[in-house]
């Protein structure tokens, strides 16, 4: 796949796994940042990227370490791109929005009362 391919998918799963409004995404470039407090940046907070971190997992087939800091990774769509270009083993099997093979605890914990 490449980078225009896998940017298609991540905004895919923006909508379908994050629930992002498709008019938003639609705007999305390989320059912008995706953690919340960076100026033109989605804003992206720690849950997002949990469940974003799963959603890419289950769609390009990449087993993510828990104990490597993957920030730089998950910096702009451009690194986050970048990212799952190296790693992915089986891009596009799985349907966006399928169950998660990490047993869905990032889902649990979005859904959990405050």
């Amino acid at each position: 796949m490449d980078s225009k391919e896998i940017k298609d998918e991540l905004t895919a799963l923006l909508v379908s796994r994050l629930k992002f409004e498709p008019t938003r995404v639609n705007s999305l470039t390989f320059d912008t940042p995706l953690p919340k407090g960076v100026e033109g940046s989605i804003g992206l907070d720690s849950l997002d990227f949990i469940e974003l971190g799963i959603a890419i997992e289950e769609r390009f087939g990449i087993v993510m370490d828990e104990s490597q800091d993957l920030t730089e990774h998950f910096a702009s769509m451009d690194t986050l791109c970048r990212f799952i270009a190296q790693r992915a083993t089986t891009p596009c099997l799985r349907p966006a929005g399928g169950p998660s093979s990490l047993r869905g605890w990032g889902r649990s914990a979005r859904s959990a009362p405050v």
